[in-house]
């Protein structure tokens, strides 16, 4: 395998259908099972019929996107430790809305949070219904309230001083 590859690998390029953190978990078993699947090939006697473990379309893009080539021990073991790698160290950014987000949504999201913060970062998604609309979103250390509740509190005087006014008149 060329450094260059090697390099890409190392980069860690992620197609903007990865977002969760389940995500890597999954195509880490993938590529596991996959491995698996190839060693035994390896094992058997020849003359036996084997076909290859159909990917899923998560794995294709990553396999792609990074130059990789999964039938090469090589490339299967970097993708792994890179894999790996992500689970352990990625950025993961937890946002709760009131309903489930489109996917298109998401992937607007998930391209702005690896253009803008980090290549690597990872989206948990969770609802919370009380928020009514907006989100929240929560980092390591800092949380982000952008829910319209959050607005309401922030503007209740205003609001009930408008409703005075109108009751009086």
């Amino acid at each position: 395998m060329a450094s260059s590859d090697t390099k890409v690998v190392a980069r860690g390029l992620l197609p903007p259908i990865v977002v969760t953190p389940t995500d890597v978990i999954d195509l880490r078993r993938e590529v596991e099972a996959l491995d698996e699947f190839m060693h035994q090939t390896s094992l058997r006697r020849g003359g036996q019929a084997m076909s290859i473990p159909k990917l899923s379309h998560s794995l294709e893009e990553v396999v792609k996107l990074n130059n990789l080539n999964l039938l090469n021990t090589t490339d299967r073991q970097q993708l792994l430790t890179f894999l790996k790698e992500l689970k352990d160290s990625a950025p993961v950014v937890h946002i709760s809305f009131a309903a489930d987000p489109s996917s298109a949504f998401m992937a607007k999201i998930i391209g702005w949070f690896r253009e803008n913060a980090h290549p690597q970062a990872l989206i948990q998604i969770g609802l919370q219904p009380s928020i009514a609309a907006g989100c929240m979103v929560r980092t390591e250390n800092k949380v982000f309230d952008f829910s319209l509740r959050k607005r309401f509190e922030e503007k209740r005087q205003i609001l009930m001083d408008k409703l005075n006014e109108s009751f009086k008149s």
